[in-house]
Formats: structure tokens, C-alpha cells, sequence
């Protein structure tokens, strides 16, 4: 007997409650069906503009990623071969460098050997 109650219950209230509805609606149900119905075009249209804007989005990325591999494989080609070039000018420098200690240090010695006479 409960069961049956509470399903009576139910119907009746959702009854009340769709009657209550209809009566409180602010604008006819034609009104209603057209103001749904424009808005879903609208939102449909909004939807769409969305999805081609993160097509876009996505293509101008994915372009941006090429490119910029790019750049930077021939940043990182120019960055080594600066460092190469800087290597040899340093070297050769170094090089000089070295003779120039050896004979400030056969200097030395001929002057100390001068002096200690």
C-alpha cells in the first residue's frame, strides 16, 4: 500500500507542479519555443566560431613550433661555430703567450746569472 501511495503522491504532485508552471509562465509557450530556439542558433553559432578559433590557435602553434626548431638549430650551428672560431683565436694566442713566458723566464735567468757575477 505504500508503494501505491507514494506513486500517487508522485503523479499528483508532478502534476501540481507542470499546472503551476503553465499558469506562471511570463510568456506564452510560442514565445518560449522561439526565444529556445533562436538561442540555440546563437549558441550553435557561438559554439562554432569557438572551434574554428582553436583550429586556428592550434595550426598558428603547431607553425610556431616548426619555425622556432628551426631558429633554433641555426642558433645552436652559429653558437658552436662562434665557439669554434673563438677556440682557434685563443689558441693561436696562447701560444704566443708561451713563448712570450719562456723568454721573459731565459731573461731572467740571464739576469740572475749576471748578477750573481
Amino acid at each position: 500500500m505504500k508503494a501505491k501511495s507514494l506513486l500517487l503522491g508522485f503523479f499528483a504532485g508532478s502534476a501540481a507542479a507542470g499546472i503551476a508552471t503553465l499558469l506562471a509562465a511570463p510568456v506564452s509557450g510560442y514565445e518560449t519555443r522561439r526565444t529556445l530556439k533562436a538561442n540555440k542558433e546563437e549558441l550553435a553559432g557561438s559554439i562554432k566560431d569557438i572551434k574554428n578559433a582553436a583550429v586556428e590557435l592550434k595550426d598558428s602553434v603547431a607553425f610556431a613550433s616548426k619555425e622556432g626548431k628551426k631558429v633554433i638549430k641555426s642558433f645552436v650551428t652559429d653558437v658552436k661555430t662562434a665557439l669554434f672560431e673563438w677556440r682557434l683565436q685563443t689558441e693561436e694566442n696562447k701560444i704566443e703567450l708561451q713563448k712570450d713566458i719562456k723568454q721573459l723566464e731565459q731573461t731572467i735567468k740571464e739576469l740572475e746569472t749576471e748578477l750573481a757575477k
